[in-house]
């Protein structure tokens, strides 16, 4: 057996426990799971809603005809057809660097399923339940195809590689698509992958948040596609990401443990409003705070030992937010000017604060100096000289958000309740621990018309 075929003979059986797979198959821990990522995400896209830009372009989408069958995460909860509702709330869902992610590789699966699946199932009429599962499994199928392909410099934004296939996943579970059909739909979404330059990220080029829109739409045509026979082929994923884009293979990754360790239970979440290669930085800085009452305008130099994809975000000099929440050099400033490390200090006042500046300009990054092994593999140490000459330190090993230090479920109840409050005040209910029991049954689109 050739390599693409071990890999087409591995998605294969991915796609056939998938499509096999039951609501009263999952663990309890695991379906708690998706309730959080699901409404997590969802603040996430209302969070982003409120932004200029994409408010800018949702007022532009609105103003066209339109067939009013999925929501979109704003203000009055406007509807619009499931493509353009699905862009717009994956355009405002990674906005803010608010949304989970998934820690085991570089793959915001939660972003990537859930707008395509959340507009496809108001469409359709979806019970809660249905649309927990389909998270679930399409959360599956994307994180194992992207660990199956390592890049040793990744060159394209996760965004870009994977939303399409998260997206085509989500939507074909939705509608109870066999295997083969699945098989046909994540193979053709590969093809459509976006060629989105991971630097934009550091450079803070706005297109990069429309990359995961691009992908929920590609993945919702790709689900048309494949019910009518326009399908990929056996070797397009491996094409796409092995022979263009050079990835090294790990086709295990496909199905080893299925349905013994599940996916989605490795996510993390954000109570930083910038990327996760950041935040043991951000949480080092800020116990540095609290711990010595610092002056920031007495801090002489400050020296950050980390890992190498942070090494990569040395941009000390951001020209927009999303710049700044891709800064190293600005995500250890701002929380010292700030005390935070929440979206104020990745606020346009931040950026362009004199004392961040002053900061950013200050901030030497170098290589952590301890071996990387999971969990502890995206560590920081912070050390400062202040203008007294005294020296002070913090280290980190692992931000608090993921597996192996989840936030309290107080502290993501609260960051979801504040984010959600202009659109859906009742998000954070679906938390309660009888929400599923209570609510299960109950369609999509009148569970919204409730949380309102």
């Amino acid at each position: 057996m050739n390599q693409t075929d071990e890999f087409s003979a591995g998605l294969n059986r991915l796609c056939e426990w998938v499509t096999a797979c039951r609501w009263e198959d999952m663990p309890e821990s695991v379906r708690k799971r998706a309730v959080l990522v699901l409404s997590d995400d969802i603040s996430a896209m209302i969070a982003g809603s409120l932004e200029p830009e994409p408010a800018r372009y949702r007022e532009k989408v609105l103003s066209r005809p339109r067939c009013a069958e999925s929501a979109v995460f704003a203000a009055g909860l406007p509807a619009a057809d499931r493509f353009q509702a699905a862009s717009l709330n994956a355009l405002a869902g990674n906005w803010c660097e608010l949304d989970e992610g998934f820690r085991r590789t570089i793959c915001h699966a939660g972003i990537y399923v859930l707008p395509a699946l959340l507009a496809e199932a108001q469409a359709l009429g979806l019970r809660y339940t249905q649309v927990l599962r389909a998270l679930v499994l399409a959360y599956e199928v994307v994180t194992r195809i992207a660990m199956s392909f390592r890049f040793a410099q990744p060159a394209v934004h996760g965004h870009a590689l994977w939303s399409s296939i998260g997206a085509a996943a989500g939507v074909v579970i939705a509608r109870g698509g066999n295997a083969a059909e699945l098989f046909g739909a994540v193979t053709a979404a590969a093809t459509t992958a976006s060629m989105g330059p991971r630097p934009h990220l550091v450079e803070g080029v706005l297109v990069r948040n429309g990359w995961a829109a691009a992908g929920a739409v590609n993945g919702l045509q790709c689900a048309d596609w494949a019910a009518c026979g326009i399908q990929g082929a056996e070797s397009s994923i491996p094409a796409v990401y092995r022979d263009i884009l050079g990835a090294a293979e790990n086709f295990n990754a496909l199905d080893d443990q299925l349905g013994i360790e599940w996916s989605i239970a490795s996510g993390y979440h954000k109570i930083y409003a910038c990327c996760q290669h950041g935040h043991s930085a951000v949480e080092a800085v800020l116990e540095l705070v609290r711990s010595h009452a610092l002056d920031a305008g007495r801090i002489r130099s400050i020296v950050v030992y980390t890992h190498p994809l942070a090494l990569t975000l040395s941009n000390p000099e951001p020209s927009t937010t999303l710049g700044a929440k891709f800064s190293m050099p600005h995500m250890v400033a701002a929380p010292f000017v700030f005390g935070t490390g929440s979206a104020r200090a990745f606020s346009s006042d931040a950026l362009h604060d004199p004392q961040v500046a002053h900061l950013r300009r200050i901030v030497e990054l170098r290589p952590y100096e301890e071996a990387l092994v999971p969990p502890h593999d995206r560590p920081a140490k912070v050390v400062i000289l202040t203008t007294e000459g005294r020296v002070h330190e913090s280290e980190c090993l692992s931000a608090q958000g993921g597996p192996d230090r989840p936030l309290p479920e107080s502290v993501l109840e609260q960051k979801i309740r504040e984010l959600s409050v202009p659109v859906l005040p009742g998000l954070a209910s679906l938390l309660a621990p009888d929400s599923i029991a209570r609510l299960g049954s109950t369609p999509w689109g009148e569970l919204l018309d409730m949380l309102r």
